[in-house]
């Protein structure tokens, strides 16, 4: 192999690899123009994802439930007991060791 033959093939694989990039450069281009429209859209679409989650926050609760937590409010639990009592000790139609209820 002389020097003419090697620089023939190295010639010869620059011009495919160089016909190869014309051939695919309109689908380069395509992608490329693709990932530059999306990043331009966006930016443009960034204003109004900021106003929907400004808009979806929810606002701060407005009680405190720490009263849940609060050892002194432990006997007003508002339950009654199996047989129908009420928390005063009388029964549900007003009789009970406290009397009848007063009218």
């Amino acid at each position: 192999m002389d020097t003419g033959t090697i620089l023939g093939f190295t010639f010869g694989y620059l011009a495919a690899i160089a016909g190869i990039f014309i051939l695919y450069s309109p689908i380069i281009i395509l992608c490329i123009g693709v990932l530059i429209a999306g990043g331009l859209l966006q930016l443009l679409l960034l204003p109004f994802a900021a106003l929907i989650r400004r808009l979806r926050r929810r606002p701060p609760p407005e009680t405190d439930p720490s009263w849940l937590l609060d050892r002194s409010r432990q006997g007003e639990v508002n339950v009654r007991p199996a047989d129908g009592r009420r928390a005063d000790g009388r029964r549900a139609d007003g009789t009970g060791p406290a009397g009848p209820v007063p009218q």
